[in-house]
Parts: structure tokens; sequence; C-alpha cells
């Protein structure tokens, strides 16, 4: 009897294993991407800190801390962000993760006030590594913006649809980069119409 309700007592804490082992492969990264796409930004931090904490790996855990990175970011928390991109050698890291942390690295200098030369050619680079990312196209824009390059930045903003509907974050921060750069061109009712597309993305 009793080595029975140990076999039963180790299957069922191998089926626990298992099923934390899914929740930690699939379904975090799914709700923090989530979270991060409808602008939650402090609760997809969270869920990428806790990613990072269980990954299994160093690749996994170096895409948490980018990721988390970027919510640092979008949140205004500079420092944290900053601290975070500083762990990584970009010339270390795959494509994709270097095309986020240069992408990161600029965005988080236009956020920050720093030089928008210096973050357009970070973001440059990330595109020259993977210039159908949307995300790094509107990175591009803003520093196109903060250029007074503005009807370069419109059309990149412009084109950022092509491949499809973005998420509602993206497509917030999209609009509102237009409201921008049609205010600096004189166009008020542009501009108004624009912040007016980004609070309903979002609300």
């Amino acid at each position: 009897m009793g080595a029975a309700l140990g076999r039963v007592a180790a299957v069922i804490a191998v089926a626990l294993a298992i099923l934390e082992t899914a929740a930690l492969l699939l379904w975090l990264p799914r709700v923090a991407h989530a979270a991060f796409e409808h602008a939650q930004y402090r609760v997809s931090a969270r869920r990428y800190r806790a990613i990072a904490a269980l990954a299994f790996g160093p690749r996994r855990e170096r895409a948490a801390i980018l990721s988390r990175a970027g919510c640092d970011i979008a949140a205004g928390r500079h420092a944290a962000a900053e601290r975070a991109l500083a762990r990584f050698d970009g010339v270390a890291l795959d494509t994709a993760e270097r095309v986020t942390w240069l992408n990161n690295r600029a965005y988080l200098a236009l956020d920050a006030g720093r030089d928008p030369q210096d973050a357009l050619a970070l973001v440059e680079q990330a595109i020259a590594l993977r210039p159908d990312v949307p995300a790094v196209q509107h990175t591009r824009a803003a520093a196109l913006v903060a250029l007074g390059r503005l009807d370069e930045a419109i059309l990149v903003l412009d084109a950022m649809r092509a491949g499809g509907e973005l998420s509602p974050a993206l497509e917030a921060l999209r609009c509102r980069e237009l409201a921008k750069a049609w205010e600096h061109k004189g166009q008020p009712d542009y501009a108004a119409d624009y912040r007016d597309r980004a609070r309903l993305v979002i609300r």
C-alpha cells in the first residue's frame, strides 16, 4: 500500500513539474507579451522578471531581460533600463537580441532627451539587421521627428502598417508620433486627430 501511494505521489510530482514547465515555456511569455502589447508595462515587467528568474538557459534569460528593459523605458524607468542594457555586449548577442538591444538603447536615448542623432545611428544599425520590425521603424521615425526631418518621419510611420495591424500599444505610439510631426508642420487639426486616435486605441 505504501509503495503504491509513493508511486502515485511521484506521478503527481512529475505532472506538477510538467505543468510548471509548460507555464514557464508557454503561458508566462505569452501573457507578458500580451500585457506589453496593451501598454500594461508594469504588469509586463513583473512577468518578464519572473521569466528571467526561472529561465532554464541563458538565451531565454537574455530575452526576458531585454524585454523587461523595454517595459522600463516605456514606463519611464530609465535608470533601470540603463542597468539592464549595460549587462550585454552587443557584439556577443544573436541577431534578434542585438536588434532588440540596439532599438532599446535608441528609444531610451530619445525618451531621456539625449542627442537624437545618436539614437538614429543606433536604430539604423538595428534596421540594417531587421528592416521588417515595426517597433524598430517607430523608433527611427521618433528620431527623425526629433531631428526635424518630418516628411521622412511621416513616410516611415505611414509605412509601419504595411505588414498588417499593429498592437494597440504600438499603434498608439505611432499615432502620437504622427501628431508630433503634424504639429511641427503647422497642421494642428491633423495633430489633434492623431492624438484622439492614440487615446481611443488604448482605452
